[in-house]
């Protein structure tokens, strides 16, 4: 889509940072960086320009950094200076995630409705933590408060015209503005703990159907896979290991003789699994090593650790 500008809101706020040796945005999960996952969504929609607001020192050849605004809201107004006059923005906090199927409802309601602004909602119990959407009956949103109690939850993803954006800047009223609701029935996640993370990929590899397996990768012919798998460009399986999906194996993984990768486990770039192994419904970010027969089981393992063989979690 022409004059779409995707911005992602990435501050560096929680627990996430720990498990990287960078910032939140930067933790990689399923062979990238957690920041490019929201950079993919908007791109799905047609943006062909990124804005990454951030509080930390980030690095990006196809996306202007500018400095964090202090919230989502405040964020915007410092986009609405810079961003060309007919244009629309899609702005996505990286406090929630949700999948690019999302980003596809957002703007079919935006586009097909002729809102100023929409927002992408979901009905939860508490909105606590977050933002409350509070509507009319006839789907207009009246206002945006702190969350508390059960009502509709701002996915932390809002399309909005380049004008509108300006109005809002100047002290405009939300309720001056044709602004609407886009109602969001699948998956997300609050993305604030280092679990919220085990639950993406979970969710994310659920949905694989099929496999792909990088001509790169080295693999045993005495190696198994089955079910539906990613293997990653110079990946090693080693004899007699299984691979049983939906699993991601990323670059330049070691997976020892006799171990088992199974049921929604991602190994990041550079991990070694060693020989007899196991490792299921599990994270392993990049560098980790996991000795020999241990048993990492619904676990989140950080940069660069070293498992003792043996050790069950």
């Amino acid at each position: 889509m022409d004059g779409l500008v995707g911005v992602v809101v990435a501050p560096d706020n929680g627990e996430l940072s720990a498990l990287s040796s960078g910032a939140k945005p930067m933790v990689s999960l399923l062979g990238k960086p957690l920041l490019r996952h929201y950079m993919d969504g908007l791109r799905a929609i047609g943006a062909s320009r990124f804005i990454v607001a951030s509080n930390v020192s980030i690095s990006l050849s196809d996306a202007e950094v500018i400095d964090y605004g202090g919230d989502y809201w405040a964020t915007l107004v410092k986009v609405s200076e810079i961003v060309p006059r007919g244009s629309t923005v899609v702005a996505s906090s990286m406090d929630i995630y949700v999948p690019k199927e999302a980003y596809e409802t957002l703007m079919n309601v935006h586009l097909s409705m002729g809102h100023d602004v929409t927002v992408l909602v979901a009905a939860v119990e508490d909105t606590s933590g977050g933002f409350r959407v509070n509507t009319s009956s006839d789907g207009k949103v009246l206002s945006l408060v702190r969350g508390g109690g059960p009502g509709y939850l701002h996915l932390g993803l809002t399309a909005i015209e380049q004008d509108a954006l300006v109005k809002l800047a100047g002290g405009a009223e939300l309720g001056s503005l044709r602004v609407g609701v886009a109602h969001w029935g699948g998956w997300f996640t609050r993305v604030n703990t280092p679990w919220s993370l085990l639950e993406i990929v979970r969710n994310t590899l659920a949905n694989l159907t099929s496999s792909s397996i990088s001509t790169r990768a080295r693999i045993s012919p005495r190696a198994s896979m089955e079910g539906p798998v990613i293997i990653d460009d110079d990946a090693v399986l080693d004899h007699n290991c299984t691979i049983r999906g939906p699993v991601y194996v990323g670059k330049g993984v070691y997976v020892g003789t006799g171990a088992l990768i199974r049921n929604h486990a991602a190994i990041e770039e550079g991990a070694i699994i060693g020989a007899n192994a196991e490792v299921t419904e599990s994270l392993i970010e990049p560098r980790v090593t996991i000795g020999r027969g241990a048993f990492i089981g619904a676990s989140l393992i950080g940069h660069g650790v070293v498992v003792e063989p043996g050790v069950v979690t």
